[in-house]
């Protein structure tokens, strides 16, 4: 695909290509020790229910040991703690409460799933992931800028079928959040 003329054959020869550089000593024992330290919490515990929360942006937890999280499933809220029967579950836009002895977290979700799996070794620790598309502090949302969303929303021109339809799943969706945030 390259024509051959005698001006690329006076070129000199370009360098080969080489590949990324090995990381430093220092950066590569920092890399190791993110590893260790991101696992070491649930390192020695025994009987508690680990929970991964994460989306596309973040990891918030990465088997956490907890008492218990609420979800808000589409057949219902529900509460899972260590020893729950098995589940895989779709969830819809809502809070989610992660229960630590005495203290509780809320996060808001716009929609995901809950996989739930007994241990997989003797430390009788069930795991609990909830993978979401959006996942947030509810301390994080404003509901003044959610009523104004919903405003918005409502007062689009709703034309066709697809105007209908972004109106009708945006307000339920800003709906939750204002909810969410109160």
């Amino acid at each position: 695909w390259l024509k051959h003329t005698a001006h690329s054959e006076s070129r000199a020869a370009c360098p080969p290509v080489q590949g990324p550089k090995p990381p430093s000593l220092a950066s590569a024992m920092a890399l190791r020790a993110a590893r260790i330290l991101r696992f070491a919490e649930a390192a020695g515990v025994t009987n508690r229910m680990l929970l991964s929360m994460c989306s596309p942006a973040e990891a918030i937890f990465v088997k956490k040991p907890v008492d218990s999280v609420t979800v808000p499933g589409t057949e219902g809220t529900f509460t899972v703690t260590n020893n729950h029967s098995l589940i895989v579950s779709q969830l819809k836009a809502g809070v989610i409460t992660v229960r630590e002895g005495q203290e509780n977290k809320d996060y808001f979700i716009s929609d995901g799933f809950l996989f739930y799996n007994h241990p997989t070794d003797g430390s009788g620790c069930c795991t609990c992931e909830i993978s979401a598309v959006e996942l947030v502090p509810t301390s994080s949302l404003d509901k003044d800028r959610a009523a104004q969303v919903l405003s918005e929303l409502l007062a689009a021109p709703k034309d066709n079928e697809w105007d209908r339809s972004r109106a009708q799943l945006g307000a339920a969706l800003v709906n939750q959040v204002i909810k969410a945030a109160e």
